[in-house]
């Protein structure tokens, strides 16, 4: 009698202790938390042995695993579901994600991030570059730039969010294909009506006036951008950069691609978890 007493005893008390030791939703309260942890990030191009630095960096140790996803919001279905532990994500676009959600927390990160988003393009044309290079600094001296981030970035309302309109066509006018992912709203993303939306289409809106050439987007996954852009499917992708990693940025450096000078600046980052 005495040993089966102590047989369940030794039994419930294994269960309580795996129950007290089991990491749920809302144990993770800081950075420490996620090393050892499945950590979901985009698939953005560069290194997996990069990326992973970078996230040992910021959490201040090895996480378990990184598993890449195409856009923001397939990483965040992940963390919802459990699948992985945490979303590592820019501060602008979990601003996004947590006027929309309230079932998920935002840990900012110790680190200064600070990057910004520009087009890509062909080398061969460098011309093109040069003139979006232009517009872009008239849309930005004139304010343009900043009403736009205001209107689809920084007030972009959490419900209803506005879907794109075609830009006007301008007659025997070139025209260029831009490759659009929603891979980072509300930069762009593809709205209820399946159009693309967003700041990034807006900014093109503006740009068709002053240099009087048409744009057209074409969805495109997000992993298959420049190689759509080798090709000469499209013409021009948006892509980001991240100033304070070098090592990231040195992996996009090619030959084969110019950039623009960027259009959007941005800073802070955090890892998004279950509340």
């Amino acid at each position: 009698m005495k040993l089966r007493t102590l047989v369940i005893l030794t039994i419930c008390f294994a269960l309580v202790f795996a129950s007290c030791s089991k990491k749920g939703p809302g144990s993770i309260k800081t950075l420490a938390d996620l090393q050892g942890k499945v950590i979901g990030g985009m698939s953005n191009g560069s290194s997996d042995a990069n990326y992973k630095k970078m996230i040992a960096n910021l959490i201040g140790g090895e996480p378990k695993e990184i598993v890449y996803y195409n856009r923001g919001i397939d990483v965040l279905t992940a963390v919802e579901a459990g699948k992985v532990d945490a979303y590592a994500s820019f501060q602008f676009a979990a601003d996004y994600v947590l006027k929309r959600r309230d079932n998920v927390r935002a840990i900012p990160v110790n680190a200064v991030i600070e990057g910004g988003v520009i087009m890509v393009a062909r080398s061969e044309d460098s011309l093109m570059k040069a003139d979006l290079d232009k517009a872009i600094m008239i849309l930005k001296n004139n304010g343009t730039l900043a009403s736009l981030e205001e209107k689809w970035i920084t007030n972009l309302p959490a419900k209803d969010e506005p879907s794109g309109s075609d830009i006007p066509k301008k007659k025997d006018a070139k025209t260029i294909y831009v490759g659009v992912s929603g891979e980072y709203p509300p930069l762009d993303y593809v709205a209820a009506d399946g159009r693309p939306a967003g700041y990034n289409v807006e900014i093109f809106r503006e740009i068709s006036k002053l240099l009087k050439i048409n744009f057209e987007f074409v969805s495109i996954e997000p992993q298959a951008r420049f190689a759509a852009l080798s090709s000469k499917k499209i013409d021009l992708i948006f892509t980001h950069f991240q100033s304070t990693n070098t090592d990231y940025f040195n992996e996009f450096k090619n030959n084969n691609w110019v950039s623009t000078i960027p259009y959007f600046t941005y800073k802070g980052g955090c890892f998004i978890v279950q509340k």
